[in-house]
């Protein structure tokens, strides 16, 4: 009987910083001395997931046309903070969900309707449950859609915060 043959080993080879990165790394060593072991590395921890660097604008902006008395973007931080790449969110445990965002099941869901309602996420069931799945949109595009409606609700000086923050990280937003 022949062996079966042993799948090669997948190595991920690191790429190299830039120069922005490596500049960065080494003014956080200089200012913080062994600050290495103290950080968060996605690169050597699990647990990790992907965000854009607009989200803190967006969750201002969230805030803002939230109904008064539901913001939800305590809601939509810990959805993010959930997500993998495909940015599908099961949702098993409503509970554990409306616990880690600080509120109760009925509430966790009216700002989940709330990021539904303004077109952050979208929400499908799954069986007898009606939160099932939660897909969370792509944030600058659903900005964008706002942007272009002949009324929109986006604060001017928001919008201006979002394109000047959106050049620094180059993100390209053309202008609706």
């Amino acid at each position: 009987m022949a062996a079966t043959p042993t799948p090669p080993i997948m190595f991920r080879i690191p790429r190299p910083k830039n120069q922005s990165e490596a500049k960065r790394e080494q003014i956080r060593d200089q200012v913080f001395p062994n600050s290495a072991q103290d950080i968060y590395d996605r690169k050597v921890h699990n647990g990790f997931s992907s965000i854009p660097r607009t989200l803190g604008l967006m969750l201002t902006l969230i805030e803002h046309l939230a109904p008064k008395g539901k913001n939800p973007s305590r809601v939509y931080s810990e959805l993010w903070f959930r997500t993998y790449d495909d940015k599908l969110i099961e949702v098993k445990d409503e509970e554990e969900f409306a616990y880690a965002s600080g509120l109760s099941v009925r509430r966790w869901r009216e700002r989940i309707d709330v990021l539904a309602d303004l077109g952050f996420i979208r929400v499908a069931a799954t069986g007898n449950r009606r939160y099932g799945y939660i897909l969370l949109r792509n944030p600058n595009n659903v900005v964008r859609e706002m942007k272009q409606q002949p009324d929109s609700p986006i604060p001017n000086e928001w919008w201006t915060a979002y394109t000047k923050r959106c050049v620094e990280i180059g993100y390209a937003v053309g202008q609706p």
